[in-house]
């Protein structure tokens, strides 16, 4: 078998194609050629590739480490492919071949030689690179080299530092601004800002909001958190009162974590709340009923019927949901004045509302008298029989204690067909039991028929009972 290679001065343009075939001469003839042969010539330098690396950004950049010596981080390689003969603009179009990158090249603290080591490149023209690093000022030269073997003019060089530790973490707080109050259904907008900046790009701040309708949270989307630290929440509020919106930052390798809280009162619709009794004024010891009346709502319709009574506690008598007249009704036992409150706690969309009634109670003045030997009727009345050399008296006692307090003695004799008021007494004070008493002679009153009674007249110390007159006590008188 014979060889033979032949030197054809041709120059090849890059970019094309090109095809040969081979023939014999014996010194007469030549042999039929051989079958054409092709090949293409790519003889132009791929584009240079770009280099990143969150870790370690590039050397006089605003950013900072986030690794330190020892720890794995990721370079990432991506070129704009192989480089088109001048004048092309498509691959693929007549006389505009190239061969399309095969592989990065790279090289730490030194330009890639012979042998140097190799990252494939994707579909993409995307390479990555995984190491761990020394401490100290590091550049890592990487370049594109194409199919055909032609490699990158110039490597692309970046340059970075690697930190024997990194920092600690700086403290961060959060300053957050909202509006004090808003309108339900409207937008309103949270901003804050995160002290420690400047952030790298891609980070965000957690939002929670807590109100009626959630009282245990709901997530918010998260707010982008800007390079200088702020940000901003923008909201809807669909639920009325207290909207408290939390923000709270996870946290990197140079920031420590930080949240904080603001509240906006979210405006409610108003409902009508009445509370009424039966009657304004109540005999001691009655039994007053109390009706509490709830408007328009959204999804609340729960009462409560509040009881304080004069010099007591304030105490709950009912809570419960209205019916469908918007009324609860409930029972009291009335002492003495007494202040009813009706509260109605606010539901999504109607606030809370609160009404207040308050009743009188007149003292229970008991009495009876003494003295009297024998007791008659005169029609259905019954009369106490006295001598005339006896004497009447009349026991008051009035409830509740009013010691120190004053009763008064009235006495009305019959005659004509009437009764005539004969003599009121003045101010008889109260023992501590509170009782007094009034004593009549009857000397001259034989034949007569009398009756007695006393009243409780409240000084200004007592505002909790009004003014009382207990019943008439009939009685006669006897030679």
């Amino acid at each position: 078998m014979l060889y033979q290679s032949v030197y054809v001065p041709l120059p090849l343009a890059d970019g094309h194609a090109y095809g040969w075939h081979a023939s014999t001469y014996d010194g007469t003839a030549y042999s039929n050629p051989t079958a054409s042969c092709y090949f293409r010539v790519d003889g132009g330098a791929p584009i240079a590739p770009v280099i990143t690396n969150p870790d370690f950004p590039p050397a006089g950049t605003s950013g900072a480490p986030t690794k330190a010596a020892g720890q794995p981080t990721t370079f990432s390689f991506s070129s704009a492919g192989d480089s088109l003969p001048n004048g092309c603009v498509q691959v693929g179009a007549p006389d505009c071949w190239a061969s399309g990158l095969d592989h990065f090249v790279y090289a730490l603290d030194q330009q890639p030689g012979i042998g140097a080591a190799q990252v494939p490149t994707d579909a993409e023209g995307k390479g990555t690179l995984t190491t761990s690093l020394p401490w100290g000022n590091h550049t890592l030269y990487v370049a594109a080299v194409d199919a055909a073997g032609n490699r990158t003019q110039q490597p692309t060089a970046y340059t970075f530092t690697v930190p024997w530790q990194l920092p600690a973490p700086a403290p961060t707080s959060i300053d957050l601004t909202a509006p004090a109050k808003g309108g339900r259904a409207s937008q309103l907008t949270v901003s804050g800002r995160i002290s420690a900046a400047p952030y790298p790009s891609g980070e965000v701040v957690k939002v929670v909001k807590t109100d009626l309708a959630h009282p245990a949270g709901v997530t918010l989307s998260d707010a982008p958190l800007s390079a200088d630290g702020t940000f901003h929440i923008a909201d809807v509020p669909q639920v009325g009162g207290a909207n408290t919106y939390t923000a709270t930052y996870p946290g990197d390798s140079t920031h420590q974590p930080a949240n904080a809280s603001t509240t906006v009162q979210v405006s409610r619709n108003t409902t009508t709340l009445t509370v009424n009794t039966n009657t304004s004024s109540y005999a001691y010891g009655a039994t007053a009923k109390v009706t509490a009346h709830l408007g328009k709502t959204y999804n609340g319709r729960t009462l409560s019927i509040y009881a304080e009574p004069y010099h007591g506690k304030k105490t709950l008598v009912r809570t419960g949901t209205v019916d469908s007249h918007g009324n609860l009704t409930t029972s009291y036992k009335i002492t003495g004045k007494t202040t009813f409150t009706a509260t109605f706690a606010g539901d999504y969309r109607y606030a809370a509302a609160t009404a207040v009634r308050t009743v009188s109670a007149y003292a229970r003045v008991s009495e009876s008298l003494s003295g009297y030997y024998t007791s008659t009727h005169y029609g259905s009345v019954i009369y106490r029989v006295y001598h005339h050399t006896a004497k009447a008296q009349l026991k008051a006692t009035v409830t509740p204690t009013k010691a120190g307090q004053c009763v008064r003695f009235q006495t009305q004799r019959y005659y004509g067909g009437t009764w005539h008021t004969q003599s009121t007494s003045a101010c008889h004070t109260l023992s501590t039991g509170s009782t007094g008493s009034a004593t009549l002679g009857l000397d001259k009153a034989v034949n007569n028929k009398l009756r007695m009674r006393a009243e409780y007249v409240h000084s200004d110390k007592d505002a909790g009972n009004l003014n009382t007159w207990g019943a008439w006590e009939y009685f006669t008188v006897r030679q």
